[in-house]
C-alpha cells in the first residue's frame, strides 16, 4: 500500500502526525499509538499492524 495513501486515511480519521529522523510518528490525543516508515510502498503486514495499533480500516478503501 502507498505511504501517502496510509497518511490520507489516518488524518481523515483525525490522527496528528510528527515528523521523526527516519519515520513518522501517528499520535492520538498527543500519544504516539504507531510509526510509520518514509517508504513509498508499505508491506502488507506493517499495514496490518497499523490498522490494529490505530483502529482505523486502511486495507480496501475505495
Amino acid at each position: 500500500m502507498k505511504r501517502r495513501d496510509i497518511i490520507q486515511a489516518l488524518r481523515d480519521a483525525g490522527l496528528e502526525f510528527v515528523e521523526g529522523s527516519k519515520h513518522t510518528h501517528i499520535l492520538r490525543d498527543g500519544k504516539k499509538v504507531s510509526v510509520l516508515s518514509r517508504q513509498g510502498e508499505i508491506k502488507e503486514d506493517v499495514v496490518r499492524a497499523i490498522e490494529k495499533q490505530t483502529g482505523v480500516k486502511l486495507r480496501g478503501r475505495t
